[in-house]
């Protein structure tokens, strides 16, 4: 008889490898759901924490940050106001404004050396001083009383 038909079924040595592959197979998909599941614990863990520090700094950190907000929108605002009404004969104060508006950036205010461990200012912070000092000038200069 011909055995043309193993081919298309194939033999029953070909059914034992079939059952190795399978097990391989498993074995392999069950190492994968462990990798899976470990990396998605660590990073639930990682998440977790930062959100619980980020609350944390954020708690801490939130009234210096306002203050200084509040002190740096107050210089900027007297400048501004200052530069509006005499702008136009006082270069030197067009250009402290110009400068005052760069160097009281957020992002030049809000150096992590500047803080204790608290995120507390223990001097103050010296850009601040530096423009309260500058608005100070100008107050006096043109007789704007301050508040």
């Amino acid at each position: 008889m011909d055995n043309s038909m193993d081919d298309v079924w194939g033999s029953d040595s070909d059914i034992e490898i079939r059952k190795d592959d399978e097990e391989q197979l498993r074995s392999y998909d069950l190492r994968k759901l462990r990798e899976i599941h470990a990396k998605r614990g660590y990073l639930d863990g990682i998440v977790s924490s930062k959100e619980t520090n980020l609350q944390q700094g954020f708690n801490a950190g939130f009234p210096t940050g306002a203050q200084l907000g509040f002190q740096v929108g107050k210089i900027i605002g007297v400048l501004q106001g200052l530069k509006y009404k005499y702008g136009d004969e006082d270069e030197e104060l067009k250009r402290d404004y110009e400068l005052a508006k760069r160097e009281l950036l957020i992002s030049a205010l809000l150096s992590k050396s500047i803080f204790t461990e608290s995120f507390d200012l223990p001097n103050g912070h010296a850009a601040v001083d530096k423009w309260t000092d500058i608005v100070d000038k100008y107050s006096n200069k043109y007789n704007v009383i301050k508040n």
